[in-house]
């Protein structure tokens, strides 16, 4: 890895970290094996030069959720795509057993603007992400963004950004709305969004919504772009270290 461990790692993160390298969802579908990247079979002890930092490949498929026999395509996007995703360098994962027909998963490494003329990359943007319900186990999408997560921090790299699809007004097909939020992802509400719901004009976030009224979020909740963020102790952590470490002991759906 780029970057030695930190301190918040070593007292919060490895923990977890080892539970889920000996779990056997990550010894099953993350162990960086049949991996075929731009048509040239990666071996889980190459390593792989990403912008970040040079990356085992079995550190690569963590960071990026590059399941066990996939097939990747990596391209730089010079501009801004659908759904917000911003100029940076994707990649793109096909995986007909775990993805979800026809789609592919995307995820890129991009700079955020910070008004200045350097390039610094500092965040991950899921453009895509979709699993095969009927193909994968119950837990797999909570344990590979843990796994996603914690490689990113050790990475240097200070948040994960995602449009959280579906809710009220939306396509209703989808549910991430919900669903990432319970991992940590967080955003600020809409002006007004709570008007009606005088129980939740304190909250300024989803974050504060769920901790109020979470069923309110279900029913009412929308799509918009949210952030996890990796920078120590943050609230993002908070959420999803207890969360991923029962789902590593029940297995249930997220």
């Amino acid at each position: 890895m780029p970057l030695p461990p930190s301190a918040f790692y070593q007292t919060h993160l490895s923990g977890l970290h080892q539970q889920l390298l000996a779990s056997p969802i990550v010894r099953s579908y993350l162990t960086g094996t049949g991996i075929r990247l731009d048509g040239i079979e990666l071996n889980p002890d190459d390593l792989y030069e990403l912008p970040i930092g040079i990356f085992s490949v079995v550190e690569f498929a963590h960071l990026l959720s590059v399941f066990d026999g996939s097939r990747v395509h990596q391209q730089a996007e010079h501009s801004f795509g659908l759904d917000e995703a911003p100029p940076g360098l994707y990649f793109t994962i096909a995986n007909s057993q775990l993805i979800q027909h026809p789609g592919k998963n995307r995820l890129g490494l991009y700079a955020a603007p910070n008004g200045g003329t350097d390039l610094f990359i500092d965040g991950l943007h899921v453009d895509r992400y979709f699993l095969n319900e009927h193909h994968t186990p119950p837990t797999l999408g909570t344990v590979a963004f843990a796994l996603c997560a914690i490689t990113a921090h050790l990475a240097g790299l200070s948040h994960v950004s995602l449009v959280a699809a579906g809710g009220h007004g939306f396509d209703r097909r989808h549910i991430g709305y919900k669903v990432w939020p319970k991992l940590g992802f967080n955003a600020p509400l809409w002006p007004e969004e709570v008007a009606q719901a005088p129980h939740l004009a304190h909250c300024q976030s989803v974050q504060d919504v769920l901790a109020t009224d979470a069923a309110w979020w279900a029913d009412h909740g929308s799509q918009r772009l949210m952030t996890f963020d990796l920078t120590a102790s943050s609230t993002a952590w908070q959420k999803l270290l207890p969360y991923a470490g029962r789902k590593l002991s029940d297995g249930r759906l997220p």
